[in-house]
């Protein structure tokens, strides 16, 4: 009998199929705790402020999650493994903030929770591009495990029970935690001799590094509080909770074409345009955004930019930091960024929740536009080598 499974197994190992299960169930775990999560916590009564509150501590509990994770991964070079106890203890804490009600508690297991699974992400990015298979054929199982959640979490909560989400979530964390094992990781550079901790953070004295780390900063804030109010704004135009559901899982679709084809243009233009047209993606929609009173202009709206704007962005770090950084140094690099991107998120979603109780949901989106033409403007400035080849 152990014979047989360690043989079925092992022939899992590294194949399309260990790859297409992990992203999956990661994303897919990621899409029902994160896609409706405003709408949940607005169901326990909590105030937009509060709503706020709790969903950027994932963002301050990240400042030292996510640089810790990625230094561990390039120091140790076992992804695999810190990824999957990780994953474990995810699980564990999901169930945990499924019984919560206090809003300091909801606040640190959203910290903990998202921190580690925020750490991760980078890893499994580094990972579609540095295994055997085509960055893109392997980055889509993410997007529709994302998708698949947000329609489900959305039913789930109107027609089940809100708490059922989390059990989602919990299997799909799980399912991720052991698919890491079927993958081959990321394949790192030899080296003459161990680097130092220095050597590993040398990147942090090249100006290029943190001029595109500021621009980060600006997206990634933007970024993460429109996914928090754009299922609000849908259901203040008049949409049902099922439908906001329906809506983010299929903008989340849109990005099957852009992931799957990201050959054909991210190694083909540079970080510069490729940055400069993600920014203009969210001008774009943002705008829409603020001008809109209607629910089907809004729907339309995220339909057709909200995640090709992220997605694009997404793609752009992992390429434009490679083109930046030395090899070994990568999952470091973009753990920095990350840190950075939740300080910008800590103070946008607590900034956006004041702005929408004293102003309105229209206004914060015409304040997010102005902050993407300033993002615009910074991506003008960048100047980075094409890295070799990551997403062909």
């Amino acid at each position: 009998m152990k014979n047989c499974v360690e043989k079925i197994f092992g022939g899992l190992r590294g194949s399309y199929f260990s790859y297409a299960l992990t992203y999956f169930s990661f994303y897919f775990g990621m899409g029902a705790f994160i896609s409706v999560q405003s709408v949940y916590l607005m169901g326990l009564g909590k105030s937009t402020g509060e709503m706020s509150f709790i969903v950027s501590a994932s963002s301050l509990f990240g400042i030292v999650l996510i640089p810790a994770v990625g230094y561990l991964n390039d120091r140790l070079k076992k992804p695999r493994l810190i990824a999957g106890l990780l994953l474990a203890a995810v699980a564990v804490l999901g169930a945990v903030f499924a019984a919560s009600r206090s809003t300091w508690v909801l606040y640190v297991l959203n910290g903990l929770i998202m921190g580690l699974v925020s750490a991760i992400s980078p890893v499994c990015e580094r990972m579609a591009g540095s295994g055997r298979f085509r960055y893109g054929t392997v980055r889509v199982w993410g997007t529709i495990g994302y998708a698949a959640a947000a329609q489900l979490a959305g039913l789930v909560m109107e027609f089940i029970a809100p708490r059922m989400i989390f059990v989602l979530f919990g299997a799909a964390i799980a399912v991720a935690a052991a698919g890491f094992a079927g993958t081959d990781g990321i394949r790192f550079e030899q080296e003459a001799e161990k680097s130092t901790a220095a050597d590993q953070l040398s990147f942090l004295s090249k100006p290029m590094f943190l001029l595109f780390a500021a621009i980060a900063l600006v997206f990634s804030g933007m970024s993460n509080l429109n996914i928090t109010y754009s299922p609000i704004l849908l259901q203040e135009l008049g949409l049902s909770t099922g439908f906001v559901g329906t809506a983010l899982s299929l903008s989340t679709l849109v990005e099957l074409p852009v992931i799957l084809f990201s050959n054909r243009f991210m190694d083909r233009f540079s970080g510069r345009a490729l940055t400069a047209a993600g920014f203009a993606v969210m001008l774009l929609q943002f705008l829409l955004y603020g001008f809109s009173s209607s629910a089907w202009l809004a729907f339309l709206s995220m339909l057709l930019l909200k995640a090709v704007g992220s997605t694009l962005f997404m793609m752009i770090m992992l390429k434009v930091v490679r083109g930046i950084v030395r090899e070994n140094s990568v999952s470091t690099a973009l753990g920095v960024i990350n840190a950075a991107n939740a300080v910008s998120t800590i103070l946008m979603q607590n900034l956006g929740g004041f702005i929408v109780g004293a102003l309105g949901i229209h206004t914060m989106y015409f304040l997010l536009a102005g902050l993407s033409a300033l993002g615009l403007l910074l991506s003008l400035f960048l100047r980075v080598q094409n890295a070799k080849k990551v997403f062909s």
